[in-house]
């Protein structure tokens, strides 16, 4: 990788990485059509709350946001300090014997801590941490993008840290505005700390106070204020360098002053638009939720054209519509898409999330580049789910399921409650199924069906796997769930769906296996 300085890479954890619309769906949201029929924007089960208003005007807003992660991630040298404080060489006895097993060739050694949790899940990182959801003490749920945007960039930075176990975003945010016992979470999450805050805007000046909790104990081992306006933002800055100097080491606080200029948006109203472009992608997916965001970004990138987190958000936004069959004009999406996240690595080549973008613009009809591209990003990232998650189907439509299971593991241990959990199962599900390991496959699948019963692909395998051992009975339950939820669904369709998504032989041999399972389970020919 270049040395150049990173950039802020927003950490999408939604990636719309599997072409099949129900990727993103939830229990409140689906709908009838095919994958490949673009979704009705008239469809309301297709809408939210919010699908019906305009994007609203950006309050003003500053480099707070840059320039106070940058300052917030030196909480990491701090926990780096911690941890080296009392390491006991013998922790880590008969650690190889236990995670040797996750190869080697798809974790590179920099995902060596990830690894080791992953295997000993009952023992937590000394590193090992969780960015809560910072509270928006505005009361204004029309703010709560602003403080959900700060914990997500102190996620991310953090995340990049040398040695780091930090948990994803999208199980961080399920104890958002809700009662702590720190105990219980980090047993829950396996992890040590904990970064809390809260943040407060009055116009151009907002208040963050941050604090470091030390989870066995329930006490916090570090705290700060941050106050900031347009004006004295830099003094402000200068003095958190200097309280933070006196137990950290100077270099890395000097580097990541410089690399707060770097970050540093030229319009404070496009880094909002940006911002609130980003929530609404982290929000449950419809096409016209996703439209929404795409809208944001172009508002910001009208603002400021090199905004660089808008253009990856913009394509993200191209991508997933491509992916999920929401494009009228798949090809020229997918050509905008990576025109913009290509602008962006010539600028920074370390961002991390536009090397995910990438990844998932590539994976159907590229999957080798694509599997490039993920670990590109997770050399950059090794603490993102979402990218574990991603080079599990990647492995799968390259013919190589059976490599698939390590980075799903993994990908549940960063995020056990994330929001995807009942996909990532699924995908599970699917890699038994290509390697004909029917009962594993029914195992996964069941899982994923309890935790989204909407998710309809899940049926899909359910049908095949029993079809495929002769349970009729439990295909024929299966099948009805399935015809519920999409009774336009036949094993021409999914055959031809199969098929578009690769090329490959291996993949495609097993891919009719579970086609041949469909037809004894009793599915529809056409």
């Amino acid at each position: 990788m270049t040395n150049a300085k990173p950039q802020k890479s927003a950490r999408l954890e939604n990636p719309g990485v599997w072409p099949l619309r129900e990727a993103t769906v939830t229990n409140s949201e689906v709908s009838s059509d095919l994958p490949d029929k673009p979704a009705s924007d008239n469809d309301p089960l297709n809408k939210t709350a919010s699908d019906n208003e305009p994007p609203d005007k950006p309050a003003s807003t500053f480099n707070f946001k840059g320039r106070l992660r940058a300052r917030l991630q030196v909480i990491g040298g701090a926990l780096a300090s911690i941890a080296a404080i009392g390491a006991i060489a013998g922790g880590l006895v008969g650690y190889w014997t236990v995670w040797k097993t996750l190869r080697t060739d798809v974790f590179p050694d920099k995902q060596q801590t990830q690894r080791e949790a992953t295997a000993r899940p009952d023992i937590a990182p000394r590193l090992s941490l969780v960015v809560l959801p910072f509270a928006n003490l505005n009361n204004d749920p029309e703010q709560d993008y602003f403080a959900d945007g700060i914990t997500t960039d102190l996620t991310t930075d953090l995340a990049q840290m040398p040695g780091a176990f930090v948990i994803g975003r999208g199980t961080a945010f399920t104890y958002k505005s809700k009662q702590i016992d720190f105990r219980t979470l980090g047993k829950d999450l396996g992890v040590r700390w904990a970064v809390q805050g809260a943040v407060r805007r009055n116009g151009d000046q907002v208040r963050a106070n941050v604090s470091l909790t030390d989870i066995a104990s329930g006490r916090d081992v570090w705290s700060d204020r941050f106050d900031g306006d347009r004006t004295n933002l830099a003094a402000l800055q200068d003095e958190i360098t200097a309280r933070l100097a006196r137990s950290l080491n100077i270099e890395l606080i000097q580097a990541e002053s410089r690399r707060s200029e770097v970050d540093r948006s030229r319009n404070p109203d496009a880094m909002d638009f940006a911002m609130r472009g980003w929530a609404k992608l982290y929000g449950p997916q419809s096409k016209i939720q996703n439209d929404q965001a795409k809208d944001l970004f172009d508002s910001a990138l009208r603002l400021d054209p090199d905004n660089l987190e808008a253009m990856v958000g913009k394509a993200q936004c191209l991508a997933t519509g491509a992916n999920n069959r929401w494009s009228a004009s798949v090809v020229e999406d997918k050509k905008q898409a990576l025109d913009l996240v290509d602008r962006v690595l010539s600028k920074n080549p370390a961002s991390a999330s536009a090397h995910r973008t990438k990844g998932a613009i590539l994976l159907f009809g590229h999957p080798e580049e694509a599997m490039a591209e993920y670990d590109a990003a997770l050399e950059i990232d090794p603490n993102n789910p979402a990218v574990y998650a991603a080079k599990t189907i990647t492995l799968i439509v390259t013919g190589r399921a059976r490599e698939a299971f390590s980075p799903l593991q993994l990908a549940l241990r960063l995020s056990p409650r994330d929001p995807l959990a009942h996909l990532w199962r699924y995908w599970l599900c699917h890699a038994h199924l290509h390697l004909h390991q029917y009962g594993e496959s029914i195992e996964e699948c069941r899982r994923s069906v309890n935790l989204n019963n909407l998710y309809f692909y899940a049926y899909v395998d359910l049908t095949s796997a029993y079809g495929a051992t002769g349970q009729l009975e439990q295909a024929q339950q299966s099948l009805t769930e399935l015809n519920k939820l999409r009774p336009d669904f036949t094993v021409q369709w999914y055959r031809d769906l199969g098929y578009s998504i690769s090329s490959n032989p291996k993949f495609r041999r097993e891919f009719d296996d579970i086609v041949d399972g469909l037809r004894k389970g009793g599915a529809r020919e056409h």
